[in-house]
């Protein structure tokens, strides 16, 4: 059994990477996988643990003026990977409790065991599984889910992953266009049955689901996370970066008739 966890992150979040891996390193002290932290340039260790930088810019000799494309410099991070399974996660995914290790290996195992399995989400964010699966367990990820593929923490089969992303699009743009990719694909997709995997009560990897809205802490969970940083002696000063304020309503409309641009070209192509 052997998986690989990539930390997707970006130079700018630097100040991200002790506060996440001081708490992994409190939260995952029976860490078997092997951890890489997908960096532009820059690189990182954290004592007591085995971090790969991948430097996905430098290795390519992207330039320096520019931004790499969100979804091309995960691909460029997975293509480092040596193992068939991945564990997606983010820098700001901030573990507030014990990781379960024995489940996250069941779970690979399961995954290694049955192949046509090419994901499983380990918790049941936005109601991913609404279908029974053939796995006690688990409930199976409809097709046309618009969250088949999700930012937050999941097992992948590498070569599914690889095959839905695409070269150029955002997170945001990822989530939405890579889960219609993978509708089109049709392979199983799974995620813990609610029924027994329950957010703040028993949770295979506890973890604050967003740290960080666009650039800025995420309003919804500062206290969460000043109380978590304080209780482990993590020092940060929240308002160098800034906290986020509610997304105004044109904007949000603005973003909404980009998707909807974007969808109509696609179909239409």
């Amino acid at each position: 059994m052997k998986y690989s966890i990539i930390v997707n992150t970006c130079d700018s979040y630097s100040d991200c990477w002790d506060p996440f891996f001081k708490l992994f390193s409190v939260f995952w002290k029976d860490c078997k996988g092997k951890i890489f932290l997908n960096t532009e340039y820059k690189d990182y260790s954290f004592p007591g643990l085995d971090i790969i930088p991948t430097k996905v810019c430098e290795k390519r000799n992207f330039p320096k003026d520019k931004r790499m494309p969100w979804s091309l410099c995960l691909k460029d991070a997975i293509m480092q990977t040596n193992s068939d399974i991945v564990l997606y996660m983010q820098e700001d995914y901030f573990l507030k409790a014990p990781v379960q290790n024995q489940l996250v290996e069941d779970f690979v195992q399961f995954m290694e065991e049955h192949p046509e399995v090419k994901c499983l989400h380990v918790l049941n964010w936005q109601g991913y599984g609404t279908e029974e699966s053939p796995y006690k367990g688990f409930k199976q990820i409809p097709v046309g889910h618009p969250y088949r593929m999700s930012c937050q923490a999941a097992l992948w089969r590498k070569e599914e992953l690889l095959e839905i992303l695409a070269d150029n699009e955002s997170g945001w743009d990822t989530e939405k266009f890579a889960s219609r990719r993978s509708s089109r694909l049709g392979h199983m997709y799974l995620a813990v049955d609610p029924t027994w995997i329950i957010e703040d009560c028993y949770e295979v990897i506890p973890y604050i689901y967003t740290g960080i809205e666009g650039g800025k802490w995420d309003r919804r969970n500062i206290y969460k996370m000043d109380c978590l940083f304080k209780k482990y002696g993590i020092n940060v000063d929240f308002q160098q970066r800034g906290i986020s304020k509610p997304v105004p309503f044109l904007k949000r409309v603005k973003n909404r008739l980009r998707i909807w641009k974007r969808e109509f070209n696609m179909r239409n192509a």
